[in-house]
């Protein structure tokens, strides 16, 4: 997860291993729910969340009762969004490149982290880019 300000600039970077995660959309819906609750207690300004998953969007979006096996983490994204201004976007693969990576390392360096006002080198080049 990458929160940044309108011009771009890091707030906090961080990277969380699941350890049991049935597949990508629970790990989508894991990192939006999270991130949510970051930002809200980090920010009194509008939050605008980015996913490239168009599953995982449709379901948070979705205005009728969710009966799938994640219903209880989209319940829990709606109650955050519910309690500060959060807008939700889908955006496409080649434009999440940054979240992408921080996913990636955390698999491989198998902890958890998080940066305040910054994040690892390739993060924050790779923020200047997109």
């Amino acid at each position: 997860m990458v929160l940044r300000d309108c011009l771009g600039k890091n707030i906090f970077s961080s990277r969380r291993v699941l350890f049991s995660c049935r597949d990508t959309l629970e790990a989508e819906l894991c990192a939006c729910m999270e991130g949510i609750s970051l930002a809200i207690q980090r920010l009194e300004l509008p939050i605008c969340v980015e996913m490239d998953s168009v599953v995982a969007v449709n379901m948070v979006k979705d205005k009728d009762t969710d009966r799938s096996i994640f219903a209880s983490l989209v319940n829990g994204i709606k109650h955050l969004m519910s309690l500060h201004a959060t807008s939700l976007f889908h955006i496409n693969r080649n434009q999440n490149v940054v979240s992408d990576y921080l996913a990636k390392f955390a698999r491989i360096e198998g902890r958890t982290v998080v940066w305040l006002g910054s994040g690892p080198s390739q993060v924050v080049d790779l923020c200047k880019v997109n």
